[in-house]
C-alpha cells in the first residue's frame, strides 16, 4: 500500500469504490413501481392538468395586474359588471 490511504497497491483510488450511483431514471422507477400502464398514464395526465391550470392561473393574474395598471392610468375602461380589486 502506498503512503496515501485512498490508493491501494494497484494504484486504484479506494474513495471512489463505494460511491453510490443513482441513475436519472431511478426516481421514475421508484414513483411508478408496481403500477400498470393505465395507472401511470392517469398519473401523468393528472400532473399535466395541474401544470396547465397553474400556467393558466399565472396568465390570468398577469392580465389582471396589467388591467389594474392601465385602469389606474385611465387607459382601461371597465366592462359592465367587471371589478378590479385595488
Amino acid at each position: 500500500m502506498s503512503s496515501n490511504n485512498n490508493i491501494d497497491e494497484f494504484g486504484r483510488d479506494l474513495s471512489l469504490r463505494h460511491r453510490e450511483f443513482k441513475s436519472i431514471f431511478d426516481t421514475y422507477l421508484e414513483r411508478f413501481k408496481g403500477m400498470s400502464w393505465a395507472e401511470i398514464n392517469w398519473l401523468i395526465e393528472d400532473d399535466e392538468e395541474k401544470e396547465r391550470k397553474q400556467v393558466e392561473r399565472i396568465e390570468l393574474v398577469k392580465a389582471h395586474d396589467e388591467r389594474k395598471k392601465l385602469y389606474q392610468q385611465g387607459l382601461y375602461e371597465l366592462e359592465e359588471g367587471e371589478e378590479l380589486d385595488m
